[in-house]
């Protein structure tokens, strides 16, 4: 690699952090204590690709504390009935979701669901500044085994 071409390419990997710091650090908060998600992002990724989380089929990982990795914020959307959504960062609020009331999720803080209705279906959403990479979901711990 070229010396000039290193160059940009620090400078370029510099300028997203640097970007992506910023999100990070100016998150707002509706009163009841949602976040607002940022201008500027982008979907990259959605949970489960195919279909619906149901109240019977949610991975175990999303029941329990878990978080996003910096710079991942997560858009919850019910489509029928509701689901409880905890976040424990930076401090404890639960908010009850439904097809009018989603849920945005907050890069590393640690947030879990639980499902309030019989007949549940959601989807969890994955958006970034461009270029931070892609989800994996067996990584991510989002692999689908009932509850």
């Amino acid at each position: 690699m070229s010396r000039h071409r290193l160059i940009t390419t620090v400078l370029q990997s510099s300028a997203s952090c640097s970007r992506l710091f910023s999100t990070i650090r100016k998150t707002n908060y509706e009163s009841s204590g949602m976040p607002i998600l940022p201008p500027g992002l982008v979907k990259y990724a959605q949970v489960p690709q195919k279909g619906n989380f149901t109240s019977q089929k949610i991975p175990v990982g999303l029941l329990k504390d878990h978080s996003t990795k910096a710079g991942t914020w997560g858009v919850i959307r019910v489509h029928r009935g509701e689901l409880q959504y905890s976040i424990q960062e930076p401090s404890e609020s639960i908010h009850n979701l439904s097809s009018i009331r989603v849920g945005i999720i907050e890069p590393t803080k640690l947030h879990h669901v639980f499902p309030l209705t019989q007949v549940m279906e959601f989807v969890v959403e994955f958006h970034r500044l461009e270029g931070t990479g892609p989800v994996n979901e067996q990584q991510e711990g989002y692999s689908v085994e009932k509850t």
